[in-house]
């Protein structure tokens, strides 16, 4: 079974758009900060992309929005890697709002790790190993 993570963001009022909900791009924003934090819960830093001179680039990105979230609201960002390639990976995410117990969303990135030519690379073990794959 897929190691799965977890993370919480609080809405803030700048996110909103001029409907008083948070606008469709800051999802976006939100699924970058948990892959992050999931990378850091895993043992992993960006530093570590600099010294194997691999990186992550998104491919594809998708949400299906569900109910809105708004200022305050309190959000629990749930995700998983549902895929593993030779060079890439796919993480899928559910946003939950805790503050009205609706879901917001669900999302699914995928990611092709790429050289310093931005040449297709292979997922560098140990990053393959930390993060459950």
């Amino acid at each position: 079974m897929p190691a799965t993570f977890m993370v919480t963001v609080k809405v803030r009022s700048y996110e909103l758009d001029s409907f008083g909900h948070v606008n469709n791009a800051v999802y976006f924003n939100y699924l970058e900060y948990a892959r992050c934090e999931y990378m850091l819960q895993r043992g992993l830093s960006f530093d570590d992309f600099h010294k194997w001179n691999i990186f992550p680039y998104v491919t594809r990105s998708e949400i299906e929005y569900k109910s809105p979230a708004r200022v305050d609201n309190l959000l629990e960002i749930c995700g998983k890697i549902t895929e593993w390639r030779k060079v890439g990976f796919t993480l899928e995410y559910e946003v939950l709002n805790k503050s009205t117990g609706r879901l917001c969303a669900t999302a699914k990135m995928s990611f092709v790790f790429v050289d310093a030519n931005q040449k297709p690379a292979r997922i560098p073990s140990p990053f393959r190993e930390k993060m459950g794959g």
